[in-house]
């Protein structure tokens, strides 16, 4: 801990020489340069010290010795301090001082109430109400009485933590910032901000992607969606690595087109600046084009190539166009292209009159693309569910049903270029929501059936049937089908509420549905993509279906029916139920059905291109109430309002809303009258609770209505948001501070990552005003970074800081090293380890020891071990600020492999040709063990004539197996792919490829190939695959080098690729490392091609073994025994003969390793052994009879 306070202490004196003249104050931007030098304040004693660099602790310590507080540091270089009165300011000039400055009062005040602007939440009833800052060492009693002076008093909730709250006339501002005490004056905070929380929160969006252990986490990962609108889309980090703009040709770049910026953070957004703005799908990943309507052109290349399969467009072509040829592209696109879904706004025409003959108010959808049958039109909805008076309304001009669904497109908060949000409303802000909310759903679809995407007019039938009702009961066209439910939609698909069929011309189908006790309400729906239709017919529909449902006593209802007739009395009037001649989806609502089995028919009325697929999709009603925010997980904040989201079925009882902040044990009464139609409460978050202030990870809400009840699904946290700012941020490290928060335990940091804030550390509470982290820069090659902090409580996390940027500053982060160090191959089989330097702090001078004897001064070396064993190694490190060092203990084994085992050979005849032989078949053959090449490979060796004994030597290729990659294709979707593609391979040490899997959909011969980094083959090899699952038995050779390629030699190969679920690198144990693949579009890194459950081995060379080949004379056979036992002939080619002096009991032949070979008992005294059965080299025998045991070499040729 003294290392690292001496760390921080020391790295503040090195802070980068600003060349800029600017103060960046909240309030306005002060030029210094413009100001005098060095001069002493006149009236107030709180001022700004400007200095040429951050000053050192030292040189702070000493200003601070001639009674000069330092209060806050102000970009750039700037510190506001508490400077005594009548100072002599030379005596700063030996500090690097470069100006002291003024607060003047129009610094204090914060730009949304200055030049006479006032808020319209805070200037109510003549007076202006601000939140007064004080000074941090202002006495604060003293400061409150100074207002107490003016004649302005205040009650004990208006006294905040250095601050009061106060309600003044607008012309007193002035005065209040002359008074000494005060540093900053804003208006209060809005009592609500319009965001994307409440359009989740509306669409339930938020209840299958939650934050709590268990729930559902469908945010559209793995979904790819095309966005069209005004072009190319600014910087934001809510879209960080999920975006790919490289389609988007020609396409504006202007700055002021931030339409596109703002619906694309709808759909996508992650939150990761505001994580209160985050979108629908915050995993999805987004394709930017142009408004163009060519660019529907592109739709099934993104198909086929990227997995698109939701666009998203708010733009218009004309209101009440019609069915037009687009309508029709759009149509017959949707048809051939069974998963994809086309989403637009309705239009934000809702009050003209487009000619549909109802006058203004009626048929005005702007566009006829909108009116095409198999997409969704989308109403504009504010957050509350009340349709917006600019909403377009249907009907299409053939009378059909439109808009389809509605969302909320009111009040929207989204992202803007430059890391910026702003509010806009309109259904181009609708239209989105619904493309984010259907790639939740689709990523459901995906991992309930096996990654396959699912069919789009299922889709389209779950989203229209699980809407909540709005306007009229049934369909109307103001509203649609409703207001998107992705809760509801979710369950039809978790609980398999959907049936299939097909029809024809004249035919009919019948769906059995078992309806069970207790339903308040049963929607059914049959929804059809239908056949695009001319452009010269009146009406649209082509293939008509009609549905009916019979119940257990036999009644029949119908769907519901829409009167089109142009008269806006007959337009607003409510469905009734008929026959539907007009709309691809029909639905049939029951109240309170009667219990039992019921009958839908699907009849093919009218069905000239049949057969017709078509879903039907069923939504069950029970009395239940279902809460769906805040349901777990989220993190509120005290004194905010939230609005509570619940969904349940028409009752005449009112709702009673409940809290607790105690697991349970004790609820608080929110209100007890709730609307009975109600499905939302705004509910003023509690700052305190019986006088304490509320800080908690154990709160939930509870709703009752007539005894029935519901309550969130696990706790959620209320507690206040953190301060967060960047101290400093260096290439190794960095130091964030915050302000601490009343009834935090710990602190969680955040550092934007390759996609989302990530959790970088966790700081335990130290009771203090302020709080820091000290944290490794994982990315010091990137120079936009980001950081956030959220408070928690227990394990409970609050909402995070808005996250602030940070710059590095390379040349002022100097500061003593701490030592650190990563071994990359801890285990080597081989002697050679590489080491690599993971200190901080900048060192400039390394001594490795290697706990061999051995050391080495280099960053990163590498080093070979001679012997085997267990090492600890050191390394010390220094720079001109301090040095460290540290010592890990048994942090590298040498294990080299073992020797091979060899047989020699022998000849009683000279010269001769010997056979030398091993027990494995990967050993290499040499005549030293100096260096010289090779003689041979393989279990055998076959010695050339040779008239004297020779030692040969053995030496085995060999480690550890090792497996990395995707183990098998079931990370995501895909399909077969025919296309040239290859992954990238980094080797670090020599090893060999022994094989890989690949899924085949031919039977054919394919050519592998490996390739190095210039495409050059190193190896190749055909194998014959069959359809389905092959393991290659490649043994390729890989040498050291990166981006090594493995693929294919030629196109048409149909092996499967995944479009999905690949998160790069894959390790290969420590030898080397999956690291990309070769497509050229940004939007495929999370594909994979073609190779699965890669395996390696790493070369490592064993000792040597030798094998000796051996001439025989009869001279070395001796009879054994003191003449009691004779072994003739010896060398022996087939029979072996034994004779003893007394019987023999047994007769045993081993080989070198002693393994017997064969035996032999009997009780003669003499005894013949066929060897036939063994091979030449040398072996024991060893001979038992009445007197003992002998044993001798018995040589076999």
């Amino acid at each position: 801990m003294k290392k690292i306070i001496l760390y921080l202490l020391i790295s503040s004196i090195y802070f980068q020489l600003n060349a800029q003249t600017n103060i960046y104050l909240k309030s306005k931007t002060v030029d210094y340069s413009i100001s005098p030098n060095l001069t002493l304040p006149n009236q107030s004693n709180y001022c700004f010290l400007v200095f040429d660099v951050i000053p050192s602790a030292e040189i702070k310590q000493k200003i601070e010795l001639m009674n000069i507080k330092f209060l806050e540091y102000l970009p750039r270089n700037t510190f506001l301090v508490n400077l005594p009165k009548n100072f002599n300011t030379n005596r700063l000039n030996e500090y690097g001082v470069l100006k002291i400055l003024n607060v003047l009062p129009e610094y204090k005040i914060d730009p949304k109430i200055q030049d006479g602007k006032l808020p319209s939440w805070a200037y109510k009833n003549n007076k202006l109400s601000i939140k007064i800052i004080f000074y941090s060492d202002v006495d604060f009693i003293s400061a409150i009485e100074k207002f107490k002076l003016i004649d302005y008093n205040f009650s004990l909730e208006d006294i905040k933590k250095s601050s009061i709250l106060l309600s003044i006339k607008k012309e007193d501002l002035k005065i209040i910032t002359n008074i000494n005490d005060v540093w900053f004056i804003e208006p209060i905070d809005p009592p609500s901000v319009p965001e994307n929380k409440t359009a989740r929160t509306l669409h339930r969006s938020n209840s299958i992607n939650t934050n709590f252990y268990g729930g559902n986490k469908y945010n559209g990962e793995g979904i790819n969606i095309m966005m069209q609108d005004d072009g190319l889309v600014g910087p934001h980090i809510d879209r960080q690595g999920r975006l790919d703009q490289s389609y988007c040709n020609g396409c504006s770049s202007n700055i002021n087109n931030d339409h596109g910026d703002h619906v694309s953070g709808t759909i996508m957004g992650a939150g990761n600046l505001d994580p209160t703005t985050a979108g629908m799908a915050d995993g999805s990943f987004l394709y930017v084009y142009g408004s163009s309507n060519n660019n529907y052109d592109d739709v099934p290349m993104l198909y086929q190539n990227h997995d698109v399969i939701i666009t998203s467009k708010s733009y218009s072509n004309g209101c009440n166009a019609g069915y037009t040829s687009l309508a029709k592209d759009l149509d017959e696109q949707i048809r051939l292209y069974p998963s994809l879904t086309h989403v637009f706004s309705a239009g934000n025409d809702g009050n003209s009159n487009c000619g549909y003959g109802a006058g203004a108010g009626w048929g005005n959808v702007t566009g006829g693309h909108k009116q095409a049958k198999n997409v969704i039109a989308v109403a504009n909805l504010t957050q509350i569910s009340n349709l917006a008076g600019s909403s377009s309304r249907g009907p299409a001009a053939d009378g059909r049903i439109k808009p389809d669904v509605g969302a909320k497109g009111t009040s929207v908060n989204s992202t803007l270029p430059n890391n910026t949000y702003d509010s806009f409303t309109g259904t181009s802000m609708a239209c989105p929501g619904v493309a984010g909310c259907m790639a939740q759903l689709y990523q459901a679809y995906k991992e309930l059936n096996g990654n396959v995407n699912p069919p789009s007019d299922l889709m389209k039938c779950v989203v229209l049937n699980s809407a909540d009702d709005l306007g009229n009961p049934g369909p109307d066209f103001k509203h649609g089908w409703g207001e998107i439910n992705v809760l509801k939609g979710l369950s039809i698909l978790e609980n398999n509420q959907y049936q299939s069929g097909s029809i024809t011309q004249g035919s009919d189908e019948d769906h059995i549905l078992n309806i069970p006790a207790g339903t308040k309400e049963i929607n059914i729906m049959v929804y059809w993509h239908d056949k695009e239709a001319s452009t010269n017919a009146s009406i649209a529909l082509v293939n008509d279906l009609d549905i009916s449902l019979t119940s257990p006593s036999g009644s029949v209802t119908l769907p519901w029916v829409l009167d089109p007739t142009p008269n806006s009395s007959i337009l607003n009037t409510p469905a009734t139920q008929g026959v539907d001649d007009l709309n691809n989806m029909e639905q049939i609502t029951i109240k309170n059905p009667t219990p039992g089995t019921y009958i839908l028919t699907v009849n093919g009325t009218a069905v000239p291109y049949g057969p017709q697929q078509y879903f039907m999709t069923y939504e069950i009603q029970s009395s239940e109430i279902t809460l769906t925010y805040p349901i777990g997980g989220e993190g509120l904040v005290p004194g905010e309002f939230e609005l509570i989201r619940w969904d349940a079925t028409d009752d005449n009882y009112p709702f009673v809303l409940e809290y607790t902040i105690d697991n349970g044990i004790n609820w608080n009464i929110i209100n007890n009258n709730v609307g009975v139609n109600s499905t939302f409460y705004n509910w003023n978050v509690p700052n305190s609770l019986n006088g304490v202030p509320v800080a908690t990870d154990a709160a939930r809400v509870r709703i009752t209505r007539n005894g029935i009840t519901d309550e969130s699904d696990a706790n959620f946290t209320i507690i206040d948001v953190p301060n967060v700012s960047v101290n400093w941020i260096c290439p190794d490290s960095i130091y964030v501070i915050w302000s601490s928060v009343t009834g935090a335990t710990d602190y969680e940091v955040s550092m934007l990552g390759q996609k989302y804030m990530d959790s970088m550390t966790t700081v335990v509470s130290n009771g203090n005003t302020t709080q820091s982290a000290l944290i490794l820069n994982p990315n010091p090659n990137i120079l936009d970074s980001w950081f956030s902090v959220c408070a928690k409580k227990n394990d409970g996390k609050g909402r995070r800081d808005v996250a602030v940027n940070a710059q590095p500053n390379n040349s002022s982060c100097a500061a003593p090293p701490v030592a650190n160090f990563i071994v990359n191959d801890p285990i080597s089989c081989s002697g050679e380890v590489s080491f690599e330097d993971d200190s901080y702090g900048q060192p400039s001078n390394w001594l490795w020891n290697f706990g061999d004897g051995n050391t080495s001064n280099l960053e990163n070396p590498i080093h070979s071990y001679l012997s085997e064993g267990t090492y600890d190694v050191s390394l010390f490190v220094s720079n001109a600020l301090g040095q460290d060092s540290i010592l890990i203990t048994s942090v590298v084994v040498v294990d080299f492999a073992d020797a091979p085992i060899t047989f020699n050979d022998t000849s009683y005849v000279s010269p001769a040709i010997f056979t030398l032989t091993s027990t494995s078949n990967t050993v290499e053959w040499y005549a030293d063990t100096t260096g010289s090449p090779s003689l041979g490979s393989g279990s055998t060796f076959t010695t050339p004539y040779i008239s004297t004994n020779t030692t040969y030597y053995a030496q085995e290729s060999a480690g550890p197996l090792v497996s990395g990659g995707p183990i098998d294709n079931s990370i995501g979707g895909g399909s077969f792919y025919n296309n040239d593609r290859h992954i990238y391979i980094d080797c670090y040490k020599e090893s060999k490829l022994v094989s890989a899997d690949v899924y085949a959909g031919t039977s054919q011969n394919v050519t592998f190939e490996l390739r190095d980094n210039n495409s050059q083959i190193i190896e190749d090899k055909t194998i014959f695959l069959q359809t389905g699952l092959n393991t290659l038995q490649l043994d390729f050779e890989m040498p050291v080098m990166n981006d090594l390629e493995l693929g294919v030699s030629s196109t048409g190969t149909d092996l499967f690729r995944n479009n999905s679920g690949a998160f790069y690198p894959y390790p290969l144990g420590n030898i080397a490392s999956i690291t990309g693949h070769n497509s050229p579009y940004p939007g495929d890194t999370n594909y994979h091609y073609f190779f699965y459950n890669l395996k390696v081995q790493e070369t490592c060379l064993s000792n040597f073994s030798p094998a000796e080949a051996i001439f025989i004379t009869p001279s070395n056979v001796n009879e054994l025994g003191n003449n009691t036992v004779r072994i003739y002939p010896n060398p022996v080619k087939d029979k072996v003969f034994v004779q003893s002096q007394t019987d023999l009991v047994s007769v045993e032949i081993f080989d070198i390793s002693g393994k017997l070979c064969l035996k032999q008992t009997q009780n003669l005294n003499e005894s013949a052994i066929n060897t036939n059965s063994l091979s030449k080299g040398v072996y024991t025998i060893k001979v038992i009879n009445d007197v003992g045991a002998f044993q001798s070499k018995l040589f076999k040729y």
